[in-house]
């Protein structure tokens, strides 16, 4: 059955122009909900509609621009033999390349694979045209409802409660049809004939055993009258039985199957489905993760990734759905693009312990966990401050993964994500690739040269800022004041004697000996333990001297997060 080679949308909702290729498999489309995920969806599934009765209205075309039409184009592979044959005057090809090719006479077109392109149009008088059109001299040619049936396309969406009955043109009929005796077709008009035939002969036999008693007594009071009554029975008139196809419909014991949870329609629907589509077939599935637990979710993502032979398309905002796939079945749809970004094999780790990411317009990458919790209390002080929220700027903060963060950060950059790094200055490695890193764009927000983050916070920070995060240290982890003494000292011999109030009197030989041992010993490396640090440095942040880095490495990162 047919295989979506090539889309093509102009004018149609949030979307100017697109224009892309797929493979078969499964495509797993990401992005922020205004991206236009869902209109890529929509698009496929009205290009190949069976339906003539669609409605289209003016917020249907881009910027409820109506004199710019809607064009929707569908090049399809795998066509079925009787289409391939009724619309052969418009056959093309597709090279091994994925170029399309019109000159079927070219010797480009020997080992090319036929394809046929359908196209919606819909004008200004929101009639909508389907033709099947080349890029030759010809005009094109309507294509009939039925035959863009067989083209065996399906959406499972909000509204699927018509694929549990058994109505002609719905799923479940075709299945029926599909499971014939010998794969021949079914005779449509006799199928509810049969049935009803069958159900009359029952109901008329359980109607005889309760009302024989009535029939006896009429017809011996009609022989009595001088009429011949034998014969007479109860049963019902042919008239009256006005069951339809679409009257039977699916039942989980008594109920309704329409009548059970989303997640269950869609998951029962999407089983339909598959089985139509078997061995191939176009699946389509907006946001499908709804209604689902997280592990159900996971459980069919992975069973759709290894279903090869039909080509299924999903949308999603969950986590849990871009763990479970490759980068090889991710697709990124960012807003106003004209194609969509495949996620680079590369960024698979990073994807996978920061899958939120993909849905952001910008993007922090944190050297570490410390880092990471600084951002967060950064986000929350902005709050605190009427100003807007990091969500709402559509910027997300990404673990780097230590020396890992160059080679992320990098991939960011090349899907078009804005990125910028806050990171330590105590790896030369690192420290080497800076400025390759801002020459690409991205923006690095550091400490000074040969400290790390937590060195740099304790020889700026104010005296009770410091003591502030000497106190956290000393609550956490079971430490108690003593220990954390002497893990300072032990840097230092002979060690002083020990007062609880050892850290009280500011010098800077204490801020040098904290700032090692913090950073030896890992003393903030928890995303909780870095907001708490956070929360220490922007309580007064205005205080904070100009001159100090850690004022200066804030304040980029406040006006980068503002533009």
């Amino acid at each position: 059955m047919a295989t979506l080679h090539n889309l093509k949308i102009r004018n149609f909702r949030g979307i100017q122009n697109f224009d892309q290729n797929f493979d078969n498999g499964l495509i797993c489309i990401i992005g922020r909900g205004d991206s236009g995920k869902s209109t890529i969806l929509e698009a496929i599934n009205l290009a190949l509609s069976s339906s003539w009765t669609t409605s289209f209205y003016d917020c249907d075309f881009y910027n409820c621009q109506t004199d710019n039409p809607i064009e929707i184009e569908a090049t399809i592979i795998n066509i079925p033999e009787k289409q391939l044959a009724k619309y052969g005057m418009f056959v093309r090809g597709v090279a091994a390349n994925g170029n399309i090719i019109d000159d079927m006479e070219s010797e480009e077109a020997n080992d090319a694979m036929a394809a046929l392109t359908i196209k919606l149009t819909v004008t200004k008088e929101l009639e909508p045209a389907w033709t099947v059109i080349t890029n030759r001299e010809q005009e094109p040619i309507a294509i009939t409802a039925a035959d863009r049936a067989k083209m065996n396309v399906s959406s499972i969406s909000d509204y699927t409660d018509r694929h549990f009955s058994l109505n002609k043109g719905n799923p479940l009929y075709t299945l029926f049809k599909l499971l014939g005796e010998d794969g021949a077709d079914i005779d449509e008009g006799n199928v509810m004939l049969e049935i009803l035939r069958e159900t009359k002969t029952r109901i008329d036999n359980s109607i005889a055993n309760k009302f024989d008693n009535v029939i006896q007594k009429v017809i011996e009071t009609a022989t009595q009258l001088g009429g011949n009554a034998e014969g007479i029975k109860a049963s019902i008139d042919h008239r009256d039985i006005s069951i339809k196809e679409n009257k039977v419909c699916l039942h989980e014991s008594e109920i309704p199957l329409r009548l059970k949870g989303k997640g269950a329609r869609r998951l029962l629907s999407l089983a339909i489905q598959l089985s139509i589509a078997n061995p191939s077939g176009i699946i389509l599935i907006d946001e499908i993760e709804q209604g689902l637990e997280p592990d159900r979710v996971q459980h069919i993502v992975s069973i759709l990734a290894k279903i090869m032979n039909s080509q299924i398309f999903l949308t999603t905002h969950s986590r849990n759905v871009i763990v479970e796939l490759p980068c090889s079945n991710l697709f990124l749809m960012v807003k106003n693009a004209q194609s969509l970004l495949n996620i680079p094999s590369d960024l698979q780790g990073c994807v996978r312990s920061n899958p939120e990411a993909l849905f952001m317009k910008r993007i922090i990458v944190c050297e570490g966990a410390t880092e990471i919790g600084i951002c967060r209390a950064l986000d929350s002080n902005r709050q605190s401050a009427n100003k807007i929220s990091l969500a709402c700027l559509g910027i997300g903060i990404v673990d780097g993964g230590g020396n890992n963060m160059v080679e992320r950060s990098k991939g960011f950059d090349s899907l078009g994500v804005s990125t910028c790094i806050l990171c330590d200055s105590d790896v030369d490695n690192i420290n080497t690739v800076k400025n390759e890193l801002r020459n690409i764009g991205i923006s690095i927000f550091d400490c000074e040269k040969n400290k790390s983050i937590e060195q740099q916070l304790f020889a700026d920070l104010s005296w009770e800022q410091i003591i502030q995060l000497v106190d956290y240290r000393i609550q956490i982890d079971g430490f108690d004041n003593q220990s954390v003494f002497q893990s300072i000292y032990s840097q230092k011999q002979p060690m002083p004697d020990f007062t609880e109030d050892w850290y009280k009197t500011e010098s800077d030989e204490l801020r040098t000996l904290l700032g090692n041992v913090s950073k030896k010993s890992d003393w903030y490396k928890r995303i909780d333990h870095g907001t708490i640090i956070g929360e220490a440095i922007f309580e007064n942040f205005e205080n904070l001297a100009a001159d100090k880095k850690t004022k200066q490495m804030f304040e980029e990162l406040s006006n980068w997060i503002d533009l």
